[in-house]
């Protein structure tokens, strides 16, 4: 019998010194965060724009013509005195840009 309380002692020593290491040691929960970069942001480029339509090119054009003609009958000499004159003006003005 001395053997069976020995025996009995060992086995409930080593059930408590089992059940002391488990409730004394500590289980480590590891945790992963995981990164995932934001997609690069998008560059729009665009075509520079058309340049604007030059002015409408204005061209003044101002004309000046005269004609005169004069008889002159002189009866008692019998000649006949004609003039005739013509003149004739034009000016083109063009803006500069």
């Amino acid at each position: 019998m001395n053997y069976m309380k020995r025996f009995a002692i060992s086995m409930t020593g080593l059930a408590a010194i089992t059940l002391f290491s488990a409730c004394g040691s500590t289980t480590s929960k590891e945790t992963t965060t995981t990164y995932i970069p934001a997609p690069p942001a998008q560059v729009i480029v665009q075509a520079p724009a058309d340049p604007p339509p030059a002015p409408p090119t204005t061209t003044t054009s101002t004309s000046s013509d005269r004609h005169s003609e004069s008889t002159t009958s002189d009866p008692n000499t019998g000649t006949n005195e004609s003039t005739s004159s013509h003149h004739s003006e034009s000016t083109t003005v063009t803006p500069s840009n």
